[in-house]
């Protein structure tokens, strides 16, 4: 069992640091694995576990340098933090039953990159991806915000509204939180992928009906990422409706996840 190291901004801090806590009932028929946009993490899905139901094991991954494990130093290439995640699903054999993978915003590219990795070691058990108010791999940011100075940093991540102004009023907190958004939002907008590699699994593709950073085109772009089907649909909200309507999303996710065992 994991021993508690500290208590920090609400969470426990934890000494043995994975992307994925154990997985408790092992006879669930499928793993979720879930990754989150820029500044988020494991958190985002929090309520995902009871809303699904038993037949689906949520694994939302933690990520170095927030939340619970916000004293480590956040990863700032998108390889390095794919490579992580594959090895310690496939070194502790949670790969070994039917799992779907899926990634909201820089979620998506994550999600993308992490099937390729496990498509190209032969894993069958991989059964379909989803990808959440991200734009296709060969598509980078137009207007990164990644490398602005502090100020305007701040300014641009508040318009996501989930940066409130007494985080950043608050120096030292501010010091402490912003190298992992700093890491998250370099790693995402500096990933772009021309190889257009195509997967060989299932994909869905969701978008807010109120998000102006992606047009529907940009949503079906990814029916170019496979040969097999492809399905898309608008959800309601703005880029994080991930959070504001979740119910929505859930709703979307079970459907598919059904359809693609039952087929299975």
């Amino acid at each position: 069992m994991r021993k508690e190291k500290r208590s920090y901004f609400g969470f426990l801090i934890m000494k043995n640091k994975l992307y994925f806590e154990k997985i408790e009932n092992e006879s669930k028929g499928v793993r979720l694995f879930c990754f989150s946009y820029a500044g988020g993490g494991a958190s985002v899905f929090r309520s995902w576990q009871n809303r699904l139901g038993d037949e689906i094991s949520v694994c939302p991954a933690h990520y170095p340098g927030h939340e619970e494990r916000i004293l480590e130093e956040p990863v700032w290439d998108m390889d390095v933090l794919v490579t992580n995640i594959y090895e310690e699903i496939h070194n502790r054999d949670m790969d070994k039953q039917p799992f779907f993978l899926f990634g909201h915003s820089l979620g998506s590219r994550v999600a993308y990159e992490l099937a390729l990795r496990f498509e190209e070691a032969g894993e069958e058990n991989l059964l379909g991806i989803i990808v959440s108010a991200g734009r296709a791999p060969n598509r980078k940011e137009d207007n990164p915000i990644y490398h602005l100075p502090e100020t305007e940093f701040f300014k641009e991540l508040s318009k996501y509204n989930r940066t409130p102004p007494e985080l950043f009023e608050n120096k030292a907190l501010w010091a402490i939180i912003e190298p992992a958004l700093r890491a998250d939002f370099t790693v995402a907008e500096t990933y772009c992928d021309k190889k257009h590699r195509k997967l060989h699994v299932p994909i869905l593709a969701l978008r807010g009906t109120l998000d102006v950073e992606m047009t529907e085109e940009d949503l079906k772009e990814w029916q170019d990422y496979t040969d097999d089907e492809f399905y898309h649909s608008d959800i309601t909200g703005e880029h994080l409706f991930i959070d504001t309507h979740t119910d929505e999303v859930l709703k979307r996710v079970k459907e598919y996840i059904s359809k693609k065992c039952l087929e299975g």
